[in-house]
């Protein structure tokens, strides 16, 4: 058995080394022209496609995608920091028993602000890339998808309050209440200690407002202003895609959603920036953040749902996932 294939090997040998180029096969007609009669699964494409190089007059408007993204990251960071504090320590939103309402906010909005930055991430690799990186893509959709559920979720917990006008929701949130309730610590101080008691129960009470005040402004500047600018800056490159995609159904539909939504978030930050930075808060604006929120979520989810059939697709073609960016 060794010997013959040994011997097989020697022919082998001999016979490719009297072939020096690949026609020279014997049989390689048969092979080329049985080749030909095969079918592709999609038609071949000049791989430039890839490379937004490619295109100079849209690499400008790609870079831009790319800084809304980075820039949106890191203001939905900001957003779940302050989050995370109110679901911790914050009157009126602070889990788990100083308000079921508030709290279920809080939670909800850290978790969907922690989806939004992982979401944003995924597109700035794309955007900030050499090439369309369609695993980032696929990844940004279902990011996005989940961000959408996470903002329904923080409006349906918070919308019951904010839009209940015959409730005072200043003193649901303690601001105004007169007879705060002592803490629990003053029970174990001797009686004569009280003024030096109702003292530090002051300067303890003034210090949580301030610092509360402090996490309000963060989510006025850091959240709600920056948002707001950045999808002004992103609803302008979100309506020069739909006018060149809008040809094709699916890519007009989930250009035409994106739009809406992003004119829904900026009905939103703006009206929680009217809240946030200003000192005393606004219900009405709350209410009107909500509605806003809303609407975007329910017409942003779906986009992102359609976006992941060519994102996601098992051989995604970029001229077809660049038909809808940016996203969201």
């Amino acid at each position: 058995m060794a010997s013959i294939l040994a011997w097989d090997w020697k022919m082998t040998s001999s016979v490719m080394q009297t072939i020096n180029d690949w026609e020279d096969i014997p049989g390689i007609d048969n092979v080329i022209e049985h080749a030909k009669t095969l079918e592709l699964k999609q038609p071949l494409r000049n791989l430039n496609d890839l490379f937004y190089e490619s295109q100079p007059e849209e690499l400008p408007w790609i870079r831009t995608e790319c800084v809304i993204d980075v820039v949106q990251g890191a203001a939905y960071l900001g957003q779940a920091v302050v989050f995370l504090y109110k679901a911790i320590d914050y009157d009126g939103l602070k889990c788990p028993n100083n308000s079921p309402v508030g709290c279920a906010a809080s939670v909800a909005g850290f978790i969907t602000s922690i989806t939004w930055i992982a979401s944003y991430l995924s597109f700035a690799a794309n955007a900030c890339g050499a090439a369309v990186n369609s695993g980032a893509l696929c990844a940004g959709d279902w990011t996005a998808l989940m961000a959408n559920f996470g903002e329904m979720a923080t409006v349906g917990a918070a919308v019951k309050e904010d839009c209940d006008f015959n409730k005072d929701w200043i003193a649901l949130l303690h601001v105004t209440d007169a007879n705060p309730l002592p803490p629990n610590w003053q029970a174990f101080v001797p009686a004569g200690a009280a003024p030096t008691v109702e003292t530090i129960a002051k300067v303890d009470a003034l210090r949580t407002s301030k610092r509360n005040r402090n996490f309000d402004l963060t989510q006025c500047v850091m959240a709600d202003v920056t948002n707001a600018a950045a999808y002004i800056v992103r609803v302008i490159l979100q309506i020069r895609s739909a006018a060149s995609a809008c040809p094709e159904p699916k890519a007009c539909a989930i250009n035409i959603m994106n739009i809406i939504s992003s004119f829904a978030w900026i009905s939103q930050f703006t009206a929680l920036a009217v809240s946030d930075c200003w000192t005393k808060g606004s219900q009405k604006a709350l209410c009107a953040a909500d509605i806003s929120d809303m609407v975007a979520a329910v017409t942003n989810g779906p986009a992102a749902g359609i976006a992941t059939t060519s994102d996601c697709a098992d051989m995604p073609d970029p001229v077809e996932e660049e038909k809808h960016l940016p996203m969201d």
